[in-house]
């Protein structure tokens, strides 16, 4: 650490990752799709508000603001009216691109009207210089440039570069490396140089995801202090339920939950007959939280549903279905983007179709 400046008050910065305002992921169902992207306006604003409530003097966004290069008119306004709150609040307002020198016209577009500070990108500037109480904090991308001798402390905001699953090792003269990409937040070393992972402060497909940012708090004796803040709008409820013996026993124990919280998480357990996880009806159900404003997530790699008709002497075999859901869905989590969790879903809905059309039908005697 190379800051020997008194601090005047607290020197504290927010940084948050995984917005990418106005996505609809074609993996999930087409009535919940509206309200991801609604989820995760709504998560944008609910950081910014809760980094000024901190008393964070600057506020970094980490990756992609937006889904696409060139979001509507809705998704930008969307920001607006966040990031304008965060400017009246005193914060200094920095954005990254996660892919250097894709600078989307909706960001550029925040940065031209004031709503955002700089843009850090192959375009704009490779670094920045932000006052944090009293304190001169240089953010770099890249290997950084121009003049950053009046800098207290260096941090570089990182991630993958192509195929890679590791950021690319820091300048020499970096104090602390920030990952923009990560899906938790721990604090690490690497390359002698502590490694402080955002988290994920937007909606995601990903159950085991849990959203939030990282503050961080500036000491001139301990250096970089990291805090995970929770995303108070994406809260989400866990309901986990055991061997459910009827579908009403399902829709009963998730009704109080929809509209109630903005995510819930269903997690069946156990086994069940093939005829009560039909009257389970997870499509509809998913339909009724999203018209009620719940983003549903079903987990079912740990339910087990018999396919009998119910014959004497007839052998139970697990549902084909719900086995291919099964698989689907530990594909879907561990897809590294939305492209490859997009393609898993339209794989498990056309092996779904054949499925069906192959079914037998029923015999009349």
């Amino acid at each position: 650490m190379r800051i020997v400046r008194t601090l005047e008050g607290r020197a504290r910065l927010a940084v948050a990752a995984g917005f990418h305002l106005g996505a609809r992921p074609a993996a999930l169902a087409p009535s919940q799709r509206e309200l991801f992207s609604t989820l995760t306006q709504r998560a944008f604003a609910s950081v910014l508000d809760q980094a000024a409530r901190a008393g964070c003097q600057a506020f970094v966004c980490g990756g992609e603001l937006f889904a696409a290069s060139l979001p509507s008119l809705q998704d930008v306004r969307a920001a607006m009216a966040p990031l304008g709150s965060a400017r009246q609040a005193g914060m200094t307002i920095i954005a990254s691109d996660e892919q250097p020198g894709h600078a989307t016209d909706g960001t550029s577009f925040l940065a031209d009207v004031g709503l955002i500070d700089a843009v850090l990108n192959a375009r704009g500037p490779a670094s920045v210089l932000v006052s944090a109480a009293n304190v001169q904090v240089a953010l770099v991308t890249g290997g950084g440039s121009g003049d950053l001798a009046a800098a207290d402390l260096i941090l570089a905001l990182d991630a993958p570069r192509g195929d890679t699953l590791e950021p690319a090792p820091p300048a020499s003269f970096v104090d602390t490396v920030i990952d923009t990409r990560a899906l938790n937040a721990p604090s690490d070393r690497a390359w002698d140089v502590p490694v402080i992972e955002t988290g994920w402060a937007g909606p995601s497909l990903d159950r085991e995801r849990r959203p939030g940012f990282v503050i961080l708090d500036i000491d001139p004796s301990a250096g970089v202090i990291p805090t995970f803040v929770e995303t108070e709008a994406l809260r989400p409820e866990r309901v986990v339920i055991k061997s459910p013996q009827a579908g009403g026993e399902v829709e009963h124990t998730v009704a109080p939950h929809l509209g109630a919280s903005a995510i819930v998480d269903v997690e069946l357990r156990g086994r069940t007959s093939r005829s009560v996880w039909h009257d389970v009806d997870p499509a509809g159900l998913i339909e009724r939280a999203a018209a009620a404003g719940t983003l549903l997530r079903f987990a079912i790699d740990r339910l087990v549903v018999d396919d009998s008709h119910g014959d004497v002497g007839v052998t139970e075999r697990a549902s084909f279905l719900v086995n291919a859901r099964r698989v689907s869905d530990g594909l879907a989590a561990a897809a590294g983007d939305d492209g490859q969790r997009d393609a898993v879903a339209a794989a498990r809905a056309r092996v779904v179709e054949i499925a069906r059309r192959r079914e037998p039908a029923a015999v009349i005697a």
